[in-house]
């Protein structure tokens, strides 16, 4: 496989020294991480972050762009980095599901490092001509489905759950991918379609005839949240002040998870880690108004309880800051026992495992979804 990489280095700071305190935080010369590909936010964000590191620590930051989902993940499987700055991909792979629950993947040991939690959100992006209020108002109405894309599907089918409403309930119009769901709204092939608040179609949506408008799921629609949660259990309520057709100054109860999110391996050096951490932290503001969204990589944002448990690296560096609570060291390891149940119920199933793709899909899922409830862990994507 031929990789194309992207060294990340401002000019001319080879002969910067490192600045007082830098040497407090000990790094490899040279960190490779995979990314998404270049001319994304995500790959911006990995330049402003890698003038940084090479200016303040003399650490360069070498970043492989992929394409999707599996191009990121496959070189932090087989060694050709030791991280990823990935969506939310990587938490299906620490669970094998979708892509992942497949010979060639299962369950990976995928631990976060540092999330962006950012201002955007994401919800259900409907014609403002189209008469949608709420979610419930779906029933009947043309729905966007990206077919090619799973993280894109289960997010609009938790957002469904939250109107208590399934694909079923809807009339499902399929496209090839997610962006082409967003364009069949000006193309009025669809009323709806599931979105990022600042992608950027959303614009074109918003001055097109047709209009845009957002449906609301404000936090203490409770039991509408169990059933989005239960779907996607990734989702955290949040107020939503980014994207065309949201004023900042009234901000919109919507929904969000950490994107992007700097991954590694539970066997990752977690000295290593905690200092990449440390050193995110101390430079903050040298990048945090580099690239759209950097901001997001603030330590005061990061969402410690979450779905994806922290390397061990991490969590030492927020023991630091006094940030690390109870409440979290208790979802931690809930979550590493969690993955370890998975990695154990992998090893127990692939070598008697059925032949053929769906057969294979579908056996795993069924002792994966025993090996959890036996375990006393919640069971999503069944």
């Amino acid at each position: 496989m031929n990789f194309r990489w992207t060294s990340i280095a401002a000019a001319g700071c080879l002969a910067i020294a490192a600045p007082v305190g830098a040497q407090d935080i000990e790094l490899p010369k040279v960190i490779a991480w995979s990314a998404y590909d270049t001319g994304s936010a995500g790959h911006a964000q990995s330049i402003a972050i890698g003038n940084m590191m090479r200016s303040r620590f003399g650490t360069t930051i070498r970043v492989l762009p992929g394409r999707n989902d599996v191009s990121r993940m496959t070189p932090l499987k087989n060694g050709t980095v030791d991280y990823c700055l990935c969506g939310i991909a990587s938490y299906f792979a620490g669970e094998g599901v979708f892509l992942f629950a497949a010979p060639e993947w299962g369950p990976q040991p995928i631990r976060a490092v540092l999330q962006a939690v950012g201002d955007y959100g994401l919800g259900v992006a409907v014609a403002a001509d189209s008469g949608i209020e709420t979610v419930a108002d779906l029933k009947g109405k043309r729905v966007g489905r990206a077919v090619s894309s799973p993280a894109i599907d289960v997010n609009m089918e938790g957002l469904l759950a939250f109107g208590d409403l399934g694909w079923d309930d809807v009339e499902a119009v399929e496209f090839s991918g997610y962006v082409n769901t967003l364009k069949g709204i000006i193309e009025n092939r669809v009323d709806a379609a599931f979105a990022l608040t600042t992608t950027t179609v959303n614009y074109q949506i918003d001055s097109s005839p047709r209009g845009l408008k957002w449906l609301e799921t404000p936090a203490d629609a409770t039991e509408a949240w169990a059933r989005y949660a239960k779907v996607a259990p990734f989702v955290t309520p949040h107020m939503v002040s980014v994207g065309p057709a949201i004023d900042p100054a009234s901000p919109l109860p919507m929904a969000q998870y950490p994107y992007p999110i700097l991954v590694t391996e539970a066997k990752q050096d977690s000295t290593e880690v905690r200092n990449i951490v440390a050193a995110l932290d101390a430079g903050f503001d040298d990048y945090k108004d580099a690239a759209p969204g950097a901001n997001a990589y603030g330590i005061d944002r990061q969402i410690l309880s979450w779905v994806m448990p922290w390397s061990d690296g991490s969590v030492a560096y927020f023991k630091e800051k006094g940030l690390w609570t109870a409440e979290a060291q208790e979802n931690q390891d809930k979550l590493v026992d969690r993955q370890k149940v998975l990695a154990q119920a992998w090893e127990g199933f692939v070598d008697s495992a059925p032949d053929g793709e769906d057969a294979f899909t579908e056996a795993w899922m069924k002792a994966r979804g025993d090996a959890l409830e036996s375990a006393g862990h919640d069971v999503f994507f069944r």
